[in-house]
């Protein structure tokens, strides 16, 4: 049961040059999006300037994705999540977001889909690629 990055929460809009990659992804079998992912999602918009309106559009729109598609969502937030993204940031490099994501998949069961090959440097993780 992979998890999402967030990259694929983006990927979903229909302008996104990866948009039919992540509708690809959707059909992974158990394919979860952790909370990690949602959170990020939400700050980046906001980061952009979205209006408060706007993200709360966008979360409906994935909301409405998940349900169709019947992908449940993943929370993993708790302290060990926490204490496993500082290991990750500190031991491999990774950003914050890319760390917390990685954390969360490990919890869940060590794939991620994504992109990013920032995941690769995690020997414990697997990436599936969302486009190829």
């Amino acid at each position: 049961m992979p998890v999402a990055d967030t990259e694929l929460l983006f990927a979903l809009n229909p302008r996104d040059k990866r948009h039919k990659g992540a509708l690809k992804a959707l059909s992974i079998k158990g394919l979860k999006v952790p909370d990690t992912a949602i959170l990020e999602f939400q700050i980046v918009l906001k980061a952009r300037g979205r209006k408060t309106s706007e993200i709360s559009s966008a979360m409906q729109a994935l909301r409405h994705i998940f349900r169709q598609r019947k992908i449940k969502e993943v929370s993993t937030i708790s302290i060990d999540l926490f204490i496993k993204q500082s290991e990750i940031e500190e031991k491999y490099g990774l950003t914050y977001f890319d760390s917390l994501i990685a954390a969360s998949a490990l919890m869940v069961d060590g794939m991620v889909v994504s992109d990013d090959k920032a995941f690769d440097k995690i020997p414990m993780l697997k990436r599936i690629p969302l486009t190829t």
